[in-house]
Protein backbone atom coordinates (compact mmCIF):
# COMPACT_ATOMS: atom_id res chain seq x y z
CA UNK A 1 0.00 0.00 0.00
CA UNK A 2 1.02 3.55 -0.68
CA UNK A 3 1.48 6.88 1.38
CA UNK A 4 -0.27 9.86 0.49
CA UNK A 5 1.54 13.51 1.22
CA UNK A 6 0.01 16.34 0.99
CA UNK A 7 -0.90 19.88 2.86
CA UNK A 8 -4.11 20.49 4.97
CA UNK A 9 -5.73 23.39 3.18
CA UNK A 10 -6.67 25.17 6.04
CA UNK A 11 -3.36 25.73 7.80
CA UNK A 12 -0.88 24.17 4.92
CA UNK A 13 0.66 21.89 7.65
CA UNK A 14 2.17 18.98 5.74
CA UNK A 15 0.50 15.33 6.06
CA UNK A 16 1.31 11.79 5.31
CA UNK A 17 -1.82 9.71 5.38
CA UNK A 18 -2.24 5.81 3.98
CA UNK A 19 -3.85 5.30 0.59
CA UNK A 20 -6.40 3.25 2.15
CA UNK A 21 -8.00 6.59 3.77
CA UNK A 22 -8.50 8.45 1.13
CA UNK A 23 -11.67 9.78 0.60
CA UNK A 24 -11.93 10.03 4.88
CA UNK A 25 -12.98 13.01 6.94
CA UNK A 26 -10.21 13.64 9.89
CA UNK A 27 -9.25 16.35 12.08
CA UNK A 28 -5.87 18.27 10.75
CA UNK A 29 -3.53 17.91 14.16
CA UNK A 30 -2.03 21.10 13.75
CA UNK A 31 -5.25 23.38 13.49
CA UNK A 32 -8.06 20.86 14.48
CA UNK A 33 -10.50 21.79 11.35
CA UNK A 34 -11.88 18.72 9.57
CA UNK A 35 -10.09 18.08 6.23
CA UNK A 36 -11.03 15.35 3.52
CA UNK A 37 -8.03 13.22 2.52
CA UNK A 38 -7.56 13.48 -0.75
CA UNK A 39 -7.01 10.87 -3.47
CA UNK A 40 -3.37 10.11 -5.57
CA UNK A 41 -4.05 12.09 -8.20
CA UNK A 42 -5.53 14.94 -6.80
CA UNK A 43 -3.43 18.24 -7.38
CA UNK A 44 -0.68 18.82 -5.09
CA UNK A 45 -0.02 15.01 -3.55
CA UNK A 46 2.56 13.28 -3.77
CA UNK A 47 2.36 9.29 -3.80
CA UNK A 48 5.23 6.96 -2.21
CA UNK A 49 5.29 3.25 -2.06
CA UNK A 50 5.07 2.68 1.88
CA UNK A 51 8.02 -0.03 2.81
CA UNK A 52 7.02 -3.57 3.61
CA UNK A 53 6.52 -4.26 7.16
CA UNK A 54 9.44 -6.61 8.30
CA UNK A 55 8.25 -10.24 8.86
CA UNK A 56 7.09 -10.95 12.68
CA UNK A 57 8.97 -13.51 14.35
CA UNK A 58 7.94 -15.76 17.35
CA UNK A 59 11.36 -13.80 18.99
CA UNK A 60 12.98 -10.70 18.05
CA UNK A 61 16.60 -10.45 17.38
CA UNK A 62 18.83 -9.75 20.21
CA UNK A 63 19.99 -5.53 19.41
CA UNK A 64 23.81 -5.47 18.44
CA UNK A 65 25.98 -2.56 19.10
CA UNK A 66 28.81 -1.88 17.45
CA UNK A 67 31.49 -0.37 19.93
CA UNK A 68 34.73 1.39 18.61
CA UNK A 69 38.00 -0.52 20.47
CA UNK A 70 41.07 1.48 20.22
CA UNK A 71 43.23 -1.01 19.64
CA UNK A 72 42.10 -3.69 16.85
CA UNK A 73 38.77 -3.09 15.21
CA UNK A 74 35.22 -3.12 15.86
CA UNK A 75 33.60 -5.52 18.73
CA UNK A 76 30.10 -5.91 18.34
CA UNK A 77 28.25 -6.69 21.73
CA UNK A 78 24.64 -8.45 22.31
CA UNK A 79 22.77 -8.31 25.18
CA UNK A 80 22.65 -11.27 27.42
CA UNK A 81 19.64 -12.76 28.95
CA UNK A 82 19.34 -12.02 32.39
CA UNK A 83 19.97 -15.17 34.61
CA UNK A 84 19.28 -13.48 37.81
CA UNK A 85 15.37 -12.80 37.43
CA UNK A 86 15.66 -16.93 38.05
CA UNK A 87 17.00 -16.66 41.33
CA UNK A 88 14.80 -13.89 42.78
CA UNK A 89 12.69 -15.08 45.17
CA UNK A 90 9.84 -12.79 46.96
CA UNK A 91 8.81 -9.60 45.22
CA UNK A 92 12.77 -8.56 44.63
CA UNK A 93 12.61 -5.47 46.15
CA UNK A 94 16.32 -4.35 47.43
CA UNK A 95 16.11 -3.18 50.81
CA UNK A 96 18.57 -1.56 53.11
CA UNK A 97 19.04 -2.42 57.15
CA UNK A 98 21.15 -0.02 59.48
CA UNK A 99 22.22 -1.42 63.10
CA UNK A 100 23.63 0.95 64.90
CA UNK A 101 25.96 -0.54 67.86
CA UNK A 102 25.06 2.59 70.33
CA UNK A 103 21.37 1.56 69.60
CA UNK A 104 22.09 -2.11 71.34
CA UNK A 105 23.52 -1.23 73.82
CA UNK A 106 21.19 -2.46 77.05
CA UNK A 107 21.95 -2.38 80.37
CA UNK A 108 25.40 -1.66 80.34
CA UNK A 109 25.83 -4.59 78.02
CA UNK A 110 26.66 -4.79 73.65
CA UNK A 111 24.43 -6.76 72.52
CA UNK A 112 25.39 -5.69 68.67
CA UNK A 113 26.49 -9.12 67.33
CA UNK A 114 22.96 -10.09 68.72
CA UNK A 115 21.12 -8.10 66.78
CA UNK A 116 23.14 -8.38 63.92
CA UNK A 117 22.51 -12.15 63.94
CA UNK A 118 19.30 -12.03 64.95
CA UNK A 119 18.48 -9.63 61.89
CA UNK A 120 20.62 -12.01 59.09
CA UNK A 121 18.74 -15.35 60.69
CA UNK A 122 15.82 -13.49 59.18
CA UNK A 123 17.15 -13.80 55.64
CA UNK A 124 18.49 -16.74 53.23
CA UNK A 125 21.50 -17.10 52.49
CA UNK A 126 20.67 -16.30 48.46
CA UNK A 127 18.81 -12.83 50.03
CA UNK A 128 21.96 -11.20 51.95
CA UNK A 129 23.82 -9.34 48.59
CA UNK A 130 26.72 -7.42 51.15
CA UNK A 131 27.22 -6.40 54.75
CA UNK A 132 29.19 -3.43 55.29
CA UNK A 133 30.88 -2.16 58.28
CA UNK A 134 30.38 1.77 58.97
CA UNK A 135 32.37 4.41 60.85
CA UNK A 136 30.68 7.17 62.44
CA UNK A 137 30.38 9.62 64.61
CA UNK A 138 27.52 11.02 66.91
CA UNK A 139 26.94 13.64 69.44
CA UNK A 140 26.79 12.82 73.39
CA UNK A 141 24.45 15.39 74.79
CA UNK A 142 26.15 13.92 78.38
CA UNK A 143 29.45 14.64 77.49
CA UNK A 144 28.99 17.28 74.84
CA UNK A 145 31.11 15.81 72.56
CA UNK A 146 31.32 13.84 69.26
CA UNK A 147 31.54 10.04 69.87
CA UNK A 148 32.89 7.65 67.42
CA UNK A 149 30.61 4.43 66.77
CA UNK A 150 30.11 1.76 64.03
CA UNK A 151 27.17 -0.16 62.53
CA UNK A 152 26.16 -2.98 59.95
CA UNK A 153 24.78 -1.27 56.90
CA UNK A 154 23.03 -5.33 55.20
CA UNK A 155 22.19 -4.95 51.69
CA UNK A 156 18.91 -7.48 51.08
CA UNK A 157 16.10 -8.37 49.15
CA UNK A 158 13.39 -9.10 49.79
Amino acid sequence: MADLNFNCPQCGQNLTTDESLSGSEIECPSCSKPIEIPSAGDENVDRTEAEPAPPVTAEPEPKKLAVPVHQGGEELLKKSSSHKEEEISGDGKICVKTIKRGECIELGLDKFDEAVNKFLEKLSREQIISVHSLNYSHFDPTTQKYLPDYAALIVYER
